[in-house]
């Protein structure tokens, strides 16, 4: 146990190259509609693309649409309770 945390120590403590851990950002602004968005999520969410762009219209409007409209629209989601700390 001694030995591996050392190990983890002097993997955190020694410097080297940021770009081994992160990659740069593009120079340009890449514009995320609906289908890409859902595309990235996968699972099968792709199929609801032509309800949710006309029903709900932009990416945007999208993000800030409640999980219970999307429901009533008869997409499948989950309602996920976050507690407060």
């Amino acid at each position: 146990m001694g030995i591996a945390w050392l190990q983890l120590q002097r993997i955190i403590t020694t410097p080297c190259s940021s770009s081994r851990f992160f990659s740069k950002s593009s120079p340009y602004v890449v514009k995320v509609g609906i289908p890409e968005f859902l595309n990235g999520i996968g699972k099968g969410v792709e199929s609801h693309v032509p309800k949710l762009e006309s029903e709900i219209g932009d990416f945007q409007n999208l993000l800030v649409t409640r999980t219970l409209k999307l429901k009533k629209l008869g997409i499948p989601c989950k309602h996920v309770c976050i507690p407060y700390s």
